[in-house]
């Protein structure tokens, strides 16, 4: 439930961009929460934020201009380290939210409290239960990776004592969130767009884009932010809207990642203003809607949205940076989707993601340009293979664990012919 009586305190970890363009910015539109906030790997941030009793700019870059706010939502920082602040924090019944943006390594850094941010968390949790508090608090993780819920739960109860075990489910929600929005780094200009349009000495100014969505898992016992005021969506399915996120903006990613270099492009903008990569990109987006159980309409808005990001000149990415560790990534942007539909021949765009990464990949092996990937030696040796079904076949084997079958083999060959070329 939200808090209706503006009385509450939120704890954050992990202070970073993301948190400050993303996470703050929701807390901030629900009025009347306090917030605490902890740094991440390095303490500088706190000690530039507390200089600026809080308040930072935030830069929204819009294609047309910049829209800038100072946000003024942070109590304090402190240092990762300091778990006594923390403790103190955690075992005050006004406390009934830590939200987190630790990053995926956060979550296996292990049991140590100095290096280990659920462990920290383990610590604090003893207090506030040694302490007596009853009132429940909720555990909610903001990182980009599925079932986050259920990795922070794992990761902090692995940390903790067997009494503090004992009393978690009683008094911890942790909860699942599906998070997105682009924040790149922010340079001494954007610092100097805060300081025009504002009057403040900004040195923590994060940039961004319009788009922000936030999907939250509705699992909260106790008090909690009135985030749907900033268009956050109180759902019992975060694992549907993440899939959804994967397949289709991610999907569409990799797709321009591959096919876009093809074409002769090297940002995110220039590869769907070019007709052909976006005629493509929609045959990625048919083969995924038909895996996702949601409205059409919903579906529609959604790539409605993703085409204006995509667009935005802005905010564009380099295709390059998107292109590393394809052979991960197709694994869980592509194979699914293929699997789901039936096989090769009943999803073409799938077919031509994968085609995409295997003619990029081919390119780049025979011109010795370096490829980012866990699987790059295997990679480089496969794509001088001179006979293409043998090639593809071995390209193949990187993404598909028992090897790939002859059907899928052929589709790609097929569809590496039909892709646009520079």
């Amino acid at each position: 439930m939200s808090d209706p009586t503006g009385s509450r305190r939120l704890v954050h970890l992990g202070i970073g961009n993301f948190a400050r363009a993303h996470t703050l910015v929701y807390t901030a539109a629900a009025e009347g929460w306090r917030v605490s906030a902890f740094t991440g790997r390095s303490a500088d941030i706190a000690d530039v934020l507390n200089a600026q009793d809080g308040k930072y700019g935030l830069v929204v870059r819009e294609p047309g201009g910049d829209e800038v706010t100072v946000m003024d939502i942070l109590d304090d920082v402190h240092p990762a380290s300091d778990v006594e602040a923390l403790s103190r924090l955690l075992a005050d019944p006004e406390t009934a939210v830590v939200t987190l943006t630790i990053t995926e390594k956060g979550y296996s850094a292990g049991n140590d409290p100095e290096t280990s941010a659920p462990a920290r968390l383990a610590v604090a949790l003893k207090a506030r239960r040694e302490a007596g508090v009853e009132e429940p608090i909720a555990l909610v993780s903001c990182d980009n990776l599925p079932g986050n819920g259920a990795v922070l739960r794992e990761a902090v109860l692995a940390a903790a004592d067997a009494e503090t075990r004992e009393w978690f489910d009683d008094h911890v929600d942790v909860v699942s969130t599906m998070v997105d929005r682009i924040t790149p780094a922010s340079s001494e200009a954007d610092a100097e767009v805060v300081r025009e349009a504002t009057g403040l000495e900004d040195r923590a100014t994060v940039v961004t884009e319009p788009f922000k969505e936030w999907v939250v898992q509705d699992v909260f016992r106790g008090a909690r932010p009135a985030w749907e005021k900033a268009g956050a969506q109180l759902t019992d399915d975060v694992e549907l809207h993440e899939k959804r996120k994967l397949r289709l903006l991610n999907g569409a990613h990799s797709f321009m990642a591959y096919a876009g270099q093809l074409a002769g492009h090297e940002r995110v903008d220039q590869a769907i203003a070019d007709p052909a990569v976006r005629e493509l990109v929609e045959k990625v987006w048919a083969d995924t809607r038909a895996t996702l159980d949601l409205p059409a309409e919903e579906l529609d808005a959604y790539t409605s949205a993703l085409l204006a990001r995509f667009e935005n000149p802005r905010m564009a990415d380099q295709l390059n940076r998107i292109a590393a560790d394809g052979s991960e990534k197709l694994r869980v942007r592509a194979l699914p989707v293929i699997a789901e539909r039936g096989g090769a021949d009943s999803a073409p765009g799938a077919v031509n993601m994968i085609a995409g990464w295997t003619a990029l990949m081919t390119e780049r092996a025979r011109g010795g340009v370096e490829i980012s990937d866990p699987r790059a030696e295997a990679i480089v040796e496969a794509g001088k293979l001179e006979d293409d079904t043998a090639r593809v076949r071995a390209l193949l084997d990187q993404i598909v664990d028992g090897g790939a079958e002859d059907s899928l083999v052929e589709a790609v060959v097929a569809a590496e012919k039909a892709l646009p070329r520079a």
